[in-house]
């Protein structure tokens, strides 16, 4: 079985992003970084931006700002 919180699952149109939740990864599909943490929000009340990371088309990576 693929571990599909490894590859980008996002919409075409958006950027593919994960943040750590609770149960694991919240993969998240946003314009842009403030959007992702919007959207993690929504899953995970006490979701961390220095836990989201973004698909830089390989791999993600961890969102440094």
């Amino acid at each position: 079985m693929t571990d599909f919180t490894n590859r980008p699952l996002a919409a075409p149109g958006l950027i593919s992003y994960r943040c750590k939740g609770r149960y694991g990864w919240i993969m998240i599909g946003a314009r842009d970084h403030d959007d992702a943490m919007r959207e993690a929000y929504r899953s995970y009340k006490e979701a961390k931006r220095e836990e989201l990371e973004i698909w830089d088309g390989a791999k993600y990576r961890p969102v440094l700002e």
